[in-house]
């Protein structure tokens, strides 16, 4: 029987240069640690490779470590020694089986760069990660960046050539992914997927919007999606009340943006916090978002299409609309000011930071406000708050708008070109959009961080859910799992979701308004590089002009009766070449 000789194993003064060269230039040390662990692998595997060689002539009945489905895998292997397996790398498309574990018979190392999250521990030691490649067979060399600094990082990686294997969290844009593809920097996944991902061709013919809403105008798929199957947490920010004040002031939950202004005015004047001082905050926020406004806007009418594009919606007529410099925006901002002017909305809304806003909450000063659950203002006070449904507005909608599509974030995951293993890649990742992949990758490991009760749901255990370190929920599984902070490529089920968008709260106000939310919820598009390239000169100006004339018109400091001003201006800044890109992306993607 002929050994294997894995290529990496034979010295060259190619790889001796790649050594000094490594020394010196910071950026190949996204590979150095492949490198070496491949090369140590190697002497190993030749031995290896003639034990299981002998014991393949022996027996047939021996199963691969893993889980029962490996037997599957052993089966559809090509046997130890064999011309086809000496003829190809490990981790070819020869060698990836196509079902079961491990994926590969013979180690494969990938490197991988990703964006890690505030709440992350070290991805190298966490375990979920660790255990997946032993199960696997498939170690990844993990390179991480910090979340504000990734996206720099990774276009200089990108340009410069030392590619990693994969991006992980890779927090690309649209565009990204279109320029990066069209280069070959990004590898198409189409065929990977249809060959190799069962769970993610599952999930495109159970949602086919999600394979839509990530095919590039040239149909190629570059990169993998975070996808939701439950309303909850696709609506970022819901409208809260506080109940307690309401009964205390023998009010009822508003329906209307009428009936809504006189609740909050209540609140202000009638000292619902009964302590006797005029320190009762009828709505706050914080000054990244002001989210009030865009739970708001669909009582007007407007954001008739979610989330994903900013100020792009459908019209009346079927067509996309910039919507704010629709006259029923003037008609919102109007309404938004009053609220402002009278002391209705927090003064400091537009200067507070996260913590200052969270702090007025857990004091019980705060009587409504938009949040995905109420759990913000603490476990004393966040019973007392129930959800507000969508408000009719003077024209009679009563939309709620803030809606993110089934695919929650785009641009997750992509391979380069660099991987020399893309089928057993693909597979990899694959496994994260299945139901057991998705439990193990949300909930960790069972008796240590999670556990089955009687009726077969799940929890986290008291190390995680109740941790006697003080760390959130996030930060305490963030030690084990890198899908805090989201933008992971991962299916998100709600019976093993035990973040706040499963708490009763948030699945009342989920279902309430689920009857108001828009009927067609569009994804973030996919441009041509040649559109991309024009809405990029376009857009930033544009939404810049947009978001500070909205705080100005809503505090005052530039008056309402020169909206037709704002509108002159946008007009002039290109709003109309802009809405024409967009229409021709949603044709189409309707297509």
């Amino acid at each position: 029987m002929n050994k294997t000789i894995h290529p990496d194993s034979v010295p060259s003064k190619a790889n001796a240069k790649a050594k000094a060269k490594a020394k010196t230039n910071p950026a190949t040390n996204i590979r150095s640690k492949a490198k070496t662990r491949a090369k140590a692998a190697s002497l190993l595997l030749g031995t290896a490779a003639l034990l299981a060689a002998l014991s393949a002539c022996a027996s047939n009945n021996n199963e691969p470590a893993g889980d029962s489905a490996g037997k599957d895998a052993g089966k559809d292997a090509a046997p130890a020694g064999s011309t086809q397996e000496a003829a190809a790398p490990a981790g070819s498309a020869q060698e990836v089986a196509a079902a079961g574990f491990p994926i590969v018979g013979t180690p494969v190392t990938l490197t991988a760069l990703g964006a890690k999250a505030a709440s992350h521990g070290e991805w190298k030691d966490m375990k979920v990660l660790n255990e997946y490649a032993k199960k696997t067979n498939i170690a990844i060399d993990w390179q991480t960046v910090p979340d504000a600094g990734f996206e720099e990082k990774r276009n200089i990686v990108l340009s410069g050539g030392d590619l990693p294997d994969i991006l992980y969290r890779a927090k690309l844009t649209p565009y990204d992914e279109v320029n990066y593809g069209s280069q070959g920097i990004l590898i198409p996944l189409n065929q990977l997927i249809d060959q190799y991902a069962p769970n993610i061709k599952a999930m495109f013919e159970k949602y086919p919007e999600v394979k839509k809403s990530i095919t590039a105008p040239d149909g190629n798929i570059y990169s993998l999606p975070q996808v939701a199957d439950y309303l909850a947490p696709r609506i970022g920010n819901k409208q809260f009340i506080n109940k307690k004040w309401l009964e205390k002031l023998k009010l009822a939950i508003p329906t209307t943006t009428e009936e809504y202004y006189r609740v909050l005015k209540a609140f202000k004047e009638q000292d619902p916090n009964g302590n006797g001082k005029a320190d009762d905050i009828p709505w706050s926020g914080e000054k990244t978002s002001f989210n009030i406004w865009a739970g708001l806007r669909g009582s007007w009418g407007l954001g008739t299409t979610g989330d994903k594009n900013p100020n792009i919606d459908l019209g009346p007529d079927g067509k996309i609309r910039f919507y704010t410099i629709d006259p029923n925006y003037k008609g919102l901002l109007e309404y938004l000011h009053k609220l402002y002017q009278e002391g209705l909305i927090d003064n400091e809304v537009f200067t507070q930071e996260t913590p200052q806003f969270l702090a007025k909450g857990t004091e019980g000063l705060v009587g409504s406000l938009n949040v995905s659950n109420p759990n913000v203002v603490g476990p004393k006070l966040m019973d007392d708050y129930v959800a507000v449904p969508a408000l009719k507005g003077p024209n009679g909608d009563h939309l709620y708008s803030p809606v993110n599509p089934t695919t929650q974030a785009q641009g997750t995951f992509a391979i380069t070109k660099h991987d020399k293993h893309p089928e057993a890649t693909i597979r990899w990742v694959d496994y994260f959009y299945g139901e057991e992949g998705v439990k193990f990758f949300r909930m960790g490991i069972e008796g240590e961080t999670y556990e089955t009760l009687a009726d077969g749901s799940v929890q986290y255990k008291e190390a995680i859910a109740k941790n006697p370190d003080g760390l959130s929920l996030d930060q305490a599984i963030g030690q084990y799992s890198p899908w805090p902070g989201g933008g992971v490529p991962q299916l998100i089920e709600e019976k093993v979701d035990r973040t706040g968008n499963s708490l009763p709260s948030a699945l009342a106000a989920a279902k309430l308004l689920e009857p108001d939310i828009p009927r067609e919820i569009l994804p973030s598009f996919l441009f041509s590089k040649e559109d991309q390239d024009r809405l990029n000169a376009l857009s930033g100006d544009i939404t810049t002009y947009v978001n500070e004339s909205r705080v100005k018109f809503v505090t005052g400091a530039l008056p309402l009766n020169r909206y037709d001003s704002y509108v002159s201006t946008l007009k002039k800044m290109g709003v109309d070449e802009l809405t024409a890109i967009y229409q021709q992306a949603y044709d189409h993607y309707k297509q």
